[in-house]
């Protein structure tokens, strides 16, 4: 280990609860020299950057200038900004924790997030098995929870996702994500971070020797085998049915006059989504749909025909006015992204512009014949 490598912290945990302002300097500008988009982390217990030292943009929704780190996501930060933000402020100062900002601008990063460490064994075992030799090639980092993070770079980066969920009985959806990525757009919290920036106060560590300064490039291959034993710890795989992927119930609206359930049937998901600024990014593995919310330009934050159903399940928590980890119908979303969420104004709406009217002609032909049928008609026009 040279001399301007940080000291290791994995071995004396007291030191990773409170660690020194310089030390957090070191590291941050360390991380920095080695190619990594870091940014600063509020030691509030959130893991949420701390927006008092980032810059200020225009917020073309709020129409208003916000702190925001998104300009890191395109740019690395200059060695002046981590100075001002890391330095120190004075006696007393808390100095933040370090984030590094996964996808191309941290030359391809991606971050492999298990939660649950236990879980990670065995992970491990099914790796070495598959592919003898890659988890050498990769920094290990254990997290608070305690889980483990693998950083790696590679040729291919997308946006974050979800790889394996499992069933968790105390969630109010049933299940919890057991493996997901950090890549574009995403970030994840790394040493030597206090304690508490943490929720449960406890820090990030290194597990390996390697640290920030040493993420490997791996091959498009090799990712593809960390990514086949995650999804292989899928239990949502084990049921393709809609209850047990935790979505909304299958419902038959084939015969529904409701102007919003003709709205689902008769309009594509691009006539909506793109007029509000959403990207279509391409299409996954499964075939479902890849979208990129607006003000972002690498990766996707949403998916259309997610096990093979029409719904528009989203993943970013910065695509308002959805919702992260919900899915929505055509018509949920129309409403909330015309009406405010409000779904009576969005039905008259769809009526005045004439949807529903087709399926009350269906019916009509069951139940009228004739003239009657046809004055019928006339008083729905």
């Amino acid at each position: 280990m040279t001399g301007s490598r940080i000291q290791r912290l994995r071995t004396i945990p007291a030191s990773c609860q409170h660690p020194t302002p310089i030390e957090i300097y070191r590291a941050a500008e360390s991380y920095r020299r080695a190619g990594l988009s870091v940014m600063p982390i509020s030691q509030d217990g959130s893991k949420a950057p701390a927006v008092d030292k980032l810059p200020r943009v225009w917020c073309g929704k709020r129409k208003k200038h916000v702190s925001s780190w998104t300009p890191y996501m395109e740019r690395l930060p200059t060695l002046g900004e981590i100075k001002g933000w890391f330095s120190g402020g004075g006696q007393g100062t808390l100095s933040p924790g370090i984030a590094v900002i996964g996808g191309h601008v941290s030359g391809g990063l991606e971050i492999l997030d298990l939660d649950n460490y236990d879980l990670s064994i065995s992970f491990k075992i099914e790796v070495e098995k598959r592919c003898p030799g890659l988890l050498d090639k990769l920094v290990a980092v254990t997290t608070p929870r305690p889980g483990l993070h693998l950083w790696y770079r590679c040729k291919r980066v997308e946006g974050s996702q979800k790889l394996a969920s499992i069933r968790d009985p105390k969630s109010p959806r049933g299940w919890k994500t057991a493996i997901e990525t950090k890549g574009a757009g995403g970030y994840c919290l790394a040493p030597p971070s206090p304690g508490d920036c943490h929720p449960l106060g406890k820090c990030y560590a290194f597990e390996t020797d390697m640290d920030l300064t040493d993420i490997q490039t791996i091959s498009i291959s090799e990712r593809q085998t960390l990514f086949d034993v995650a999804e292989s710890f899928d239990q949502s795989e084990t049921s393709r049915s809609h209850k047990d992927r935790g979505l909304p119930p299958k419902r038959s609206t084939l015969n529904s006059n409701r102007p919003g359930d003709d709205y689902n049937r008769r309009v594509k998901w691009e006539d909506l989504l793109l007029r509000h600024g959403w990207k279509l990014a391409g299409t996954g593995r499964g075939g479902e749909e890849r979208w990129t919310r607006p003000g972002k330009d690498r990766g996707w934050s949403a998916t259309v025909d997610y096990a093979n159903r029409d719904l528009f399940h989203v993943f970013s928590v910065n695509a308002f006015p959805f919702e992260a980890d919900r899915s929505y119908t055509k018509f949920h979303a129309y409403a909330l992204l015309e009406h405010g969420g409000n779904f009576s104004a969005a039905a008259s709406k769809l009526a005045r512009q004439g949807y529903g009217r087709t399926v009350r002609k269906k019916k009509l032909t069951r139940n009228r014949s004739g003239s009657a049928y046809i004055r019928t008609l006339r008083k729905l026009r």
